[in-house]
This record gives structure tokens, C-alpha cells and sequence, in this order.
């Protein structure tokens, strides 16, 4: 390890903006895993503005789900003082036109070499693209090496040939169109902007060690002009390197101690999970050294000795330790570096009817299949059609607004009159629905049917209206119906227990249990067998999701590649 890697941090959090400023105005905060780094920056952001005001004080962050979170603990300034450093960039350029949000004559021109379009606020607000093994166009990996080279500051003399002619051919398309990419964002308020916008007192940087290298030096070269800055995050949970987030970035260049601060105590990880992590992240090779203590908890780890006992078996033994879980009361996470690792339990979720999400990346369908909001979503077809039943807790008549949501989505022939879908439109959708509606929608054997199946059980209504869906809607109704029918109807509504999701999508969530696929893709296989530095990122990303435990953690079997945990 290098020197400032043996040094142990020695400032406080009350000293923060006091100390000497000769060297630095930069001040670092160490959150090592549920040692509350949010709440610390929210309270440092409080002092900042009673002495600088709301105006003087700008928060940025790697991820908006970061920023929103801080956002959303009532700091006491302007929401446009809250953000990522892609969309304070955006702004101080002033708006411009995102290149990879206008691909369509590129990708025109460049069949081979296309790029997936992406939405400009999803990446302004910090969203991932895509993970690392889902489907992408003949571009993304050249775009994606591009950005991480350039993120990283790497001397264009180091770039391999083919990315230096996709550079080319990708400036002059900017060029042409008159846009800038999300790096030249960064890249030219590196260089053209001095002082961050509204020239802020006191800048927060949270989340640090996900951003690269030009990010930190943007922030840092903005927080010379600040009284002082702070960049809060953890070098160990460093894992987006693919990205060019390196912990040197981080650490680098280092500073004096009393302008460092740890926060050593976890209110979340157990002893048992804590003695795991901690011999897991000192494999690594340069770190800052630091304290960090379990929680007064025992906890219990158990790694599964089946050759069975894999991602691609979930039925066998895994799932039935779960389900024990759950009918504890408890919140089940499973975590994998790879989202294709997640497939087979999935489906086996589905098949089983067991509600999960991922609250961490809502925006991502696969992940999160029942939704219930503004929009008519297939688990909302469902609750509209139950609300009339006796079973549904403050059950109620239907209106005309729940019976056009289940009615459109079945077959017309033999079922509904002429016209009954265009009437149901144009209906006072929260006018009750009485009988006479009815008998103006529905076939008279249909509605005979239709009013026996409700005074049944629920499950004869579900059954009823399954068996008369469109085909398209069959198949997307398919897992709520199941959900409903095997939970009841209020597991459409509740918060489902169960967490799927990879190690990057879950970063700062936490599960009372965890259970951790340890399985690896060819390259982060390639990666970890390198040994050396070349595997400290491997090693970082299962130290994430290992933290993730408040109570107990599986370490399942891995298929074939993976690490050893």
C-alpha cells in the first residue's frame, strides 16, 4: 500500500470548514457501509447554510437517487441547488443538445457501429444506460470505452487504434449536429468554467467515489473558489469502474488527516456479515485505512455446499430458505453482478406468484413488473376488476372508470356489445357502474357469468376474466393474476418483500436478509483471475453486496465462474 493508504483519518465532523486552508479547502468524509454518511452530509449541509445562506451552498452527487434522497431530508435551499454533475454541467453550458439522445441520423449512417438512444434527463439524473450483459448495438461498447478513457483523463496516445477512428468519426458527427456528449459536459466546464453556478461558498459532493477522475477534478478545481468543499463517499465501495471510478481518483491527491473524517460505526451490518466484509476488502490493494465497527448485533452468514445450490436452481433449496424468511415477516434481497444471472429466479418468482421489486431502479420493467399508479398497468387492470368483491378490504361497487380498465382488456366476441369499449371512454369514469351498465357492455351470458363468478370467491372472478383476455393481455396480466390469486389482492398493493436486483442497483439499500449469487461474466472473471489490482474491483463489487445484510447473509454455490466468498 502506498503511504496516504496507512494514514488513518483523524479530523472531526464539528471541525469541517474550521481547519487551515493553506493546503486545501477539500475536506473528506469516509461513510463506510450503514455508518450514516447521508444523514452526517445532510447535518454538515444545515451548518453550511446558517453560516453562508441558502443561496451559497450547491449539492451534487453521482446518482439523482442520491441527490433526491438528500433533497428530500427538507435541506433548507432551492431544489436547483440539488443535483448530479452531469445536470449542473447542463445548465451552466446552457442546455444543450445531448448527442446520445440524437443518434438517428448516426445510427443512419453507421449501421455497424449503432449507438442505443438514450433518454437526456434518465442520464442527466444519473441513470444507468443498460447493465453490462444486456443487449446493446454494434456502438455502445465503443461509446462506453470512449467515455471511461476520456472520464479517466487517459493520454489519447494510449487509446487502441479502433477507438481513435470511432472518436473521430464520432467528434465530427457532434460536430456536424451541433451537440455535446454527457463527457463533453464535464470536459468543457473543466475547461471553460471556473466557478461552479452561482458561485457557491460551499460545495457537497456526495457518492465521490463513483465519479472519475475528470468529475473529481471538476469539483475539486470548483472548490478552490469555494471556501471550502466537501467530497463524501467511501474508496471500498468503489464499483463503477467501467465507468473510469477509480479509488485513486478518490484518494488522490491526499490531504492532510485532520481533513478527513470516518464514520466508523454501522447501524446496519451484524459481526457476523462485518467479519466476512472486512476480510473480503482487505484483499484489496490500496485503500484508506479506517475504522469501522459492526453493529451490537451477532448476525449469521451461511454459504450453501449444494452443487444445486446455483442461481440456475433456485427451486431446489434456495427459494424454500427464503420463503421461510418471508413468512417471518422479513425483507429478502437477492443480489448478482450480472442481471442475466437473475433470469432463472425470476421466473420462478412468477411462477410462484411472489411479489418482488427493486426500489432502487424503478425505472427498470424487468425488475419492477407490478405497477399501480396514474398509468393503467396490468397489475391496475386487476385491482380495478377485484375492488367490487367481498374480499377486497373496503371493497366497494365499480365505477365506470374501473370497468373500463378490466373490460378493454378482454375479447369482444361473445362477450361485449357493439360499441361497449367506446362507451366505457367516454363515461364519467367516477360514476358508479350499477347494473345497467352493465347491461348496456356486456352479453347477456357473459353478464350472467360475469355476476355469478362475483358472488363466488375472488379466485372465481380472477378466473373468470383471465379466461376471456385478449391474448396480449393474457400474457402481461399472467403474473399479477398469480400474484392475486395466490397472496390476495392487497400483495398487489403492499410493498413486496422481496428485493432482485444486481450488486450496482442496490447500492445503499439494505435487506434484513441477503442472499449473494457469487457468479461472475467471462470478463469479470478474467478480471478476478488477473490477480493484483486488476481484481480489486471484483472484490469491492462483492464487498457491496455483502453489506447489504442487516441480519443474515447466503453465500450461494456458483455455476462455474465466480469468486470465492
Amino acid at each position: 500500500m502506498s503511504p496516504s493508504s496507512e494514514t488513518r483519518a483523524t479530523g472531526t465532523l464539528e471541525e469541517i470548514g474550521r481547519r487551515d486552508h493553506e493546503v486545501t479547502s477539500e475536506y473528506r468524509i469516509f461513510g463506510p457501509p450503514g455508518t450514516g454518511k447521508t444523514t452526517n452530509l445532510t447535518r454538515q449541509i444545515h451548518r453550511a447554510v446558517e453560516r453562508y445562506g441558502p443561496e451559497g451552498v450547491l449539492v451534487t452527487s453521482f446518482s439523482r437517487a442520491a441527490a433526491a434522497e438528500l433533497a428530500g431530508r427538507d435541506l433548507p435551499i432551492a431544489s436547483d441547488r440539488v443535483g448530479t454533475l452531469h445536470s449542473h454541467c447542463w445548465h451552466a453550458l446552457g442546455g444543450p443538445e445531448i448527442a446520445e439522445a440524437n443518434v438517428e441520423d448516426w445510427n443512419k449512417d453507421h449501421p455497424s457501429l449503432a449507438i442505443t438512444q438514450q433518454k437526456r434527463q434518465g442520464r442527466l439524473d444519473g441513470e444507468e444506460a443498460a447493465d453490462e450483459d444486456d443487449a446493446a448495438k454494434g456502438g455502445d461498447a465503443l461509446l462506453e470505452q470512449l467515455s471511461r478513457y476520456r472520464g479517466m483523463m487517459m493520454p489519447r496516445r494510449a487509446w487502441p487504434p479502433t477507438l481513435v477512428a470511432f472518436e473521430q468519426m464520432w467528434a465530427q458527427y457532434k460536430q456536424d449536429n451541433g451537440v455535446l456528449d454527457f463527457t463533453d459536459l464535464i470536459e468543457k466546464c473543466l475547461r471553460d468554467v471556473a466557478i461552479a453556478p452561482n458561485n457557491p461558498a460551499v460545495i457537497f459532493a456526495d457518492e465521490a467515489q463513483d465519479l472519475n477522475r475528470m468529475q473529481l477534478s471538476l469539483v475539486r478545481k470548483w472548490g478552490e473558489h469555494a471556501s471550502y468543499f466537501i467530497v463524501a463517499g467511501d474508496d471500498d465501495q468503489t464499483i463503477y469502474s467501467f465507468t473510469g471510478a477509480t479509488p485513486e481518483a478518490f484518494l488522490d491527491p491526499d490531504i492532510p488527516d485532520d481533513h478527513k473524517i470516518v464514520l466508523k460505526q454501522s447501524y446496519r451490518v451484524p459481526r457476523a456479515v462485518h467479519r466476512m466484509a472486512e476480510d473480503l476488502i482487505h484483499m484489496v490493494t490500496r485503500r484508506q485505512a479506517k475504522e469501522y465497527l459492526p453493529r451490537d448485533a451477532d448476525g449469521d452468514t451461511c454459504k450453501f455446499t449444494g452443487k444445486a445450490d446455483t442461481y440456475k436452481h433456485i427451486e431446489c433449496r434456495i427459494l424454500r430458505e427464503a420463503e421461510k424468511h418471508l413468512a417471518d415477516g422479513k425483507e429478502v434481497m437477492f443480489l448478482a453482478a450480472c442481471s442475466y444471472h437473475l433470469r432463472p429466479l425470476i421466473a420462478i418468482l412468477r411462477k410462484e406468484g411472489i411479489p418482488f421489486h427493486n426500489p432502487y431502479r424503478r425505472s427498470n420493467g424487468f425488475w419492477n413488473p407490478i405497477r399501480v399508479g396514474k398509468r393503467v398497468s396490468s397489475a391496475g387492470r386487476v385491482l380495478s376488476l377485484l375492488v367490487a368483491h367481498p374480499a377486497f378490504s373496503d371493497d366497494r361497487p365499480w365505477t365506470n372508470g374501473d370497468l373500463a380498465q378490466w373490460a378493454e382488456a378482454l375479447q369482444s366476441k361473445g362477450i361485449l356489445r357493439h360499441g361497449a369499449k367506446t362507451k366505457l371512454k367516454a363515461a364519467d369514469a367516477a360514476q358508479a357502474a350499477g347494473m345497467d351498465r352493465l347491461v348496456e357492455i356486456f352479453e347477456p351470458p357473459a353478464l350472467d357469468s360475469l355476476m355469478t363468478a362475483l358472488d363466488g370467491d375472488y379466485r372465481v372472478l380472477l378466473d373468470w376474466w383471465r379466461t376471456r383476455l385478449t391474448t396480449d393481455m393474457a400474457e402481461r396480466a399472467k403474473f399479477p393474476i398469480e400474484v392475486a390469486a395466490r397472496r390476495g389482492p392487497r400483495a398487489l398493493i403492499d410493498k413486496p418483500q422481496v428485493i432482485v436486483g444486481t450488486i450496482h442497483s442496490v447500492k445503499g439499500g439494505q435487506a434484513d436478509v441477503v442472499f449473494l449469487f457469487p457468479d461472475l461474466s467471462q470478463a469479470g472473471d478474467a478480471q478476478y483471475s488477473h490477480g493484483g489490482a486488476d481484481r480489486d474491483p471484483v472484490i469491492r463489487q462483492f464487498y457491496v453486496g455483502i453489506t447489504r445484510a442487516y441480519e443474515r447473509l447466503y453465500i450461494c454455490q456458483r455455476e462455474s465462474l465466480g469468486i470465492s466468498l
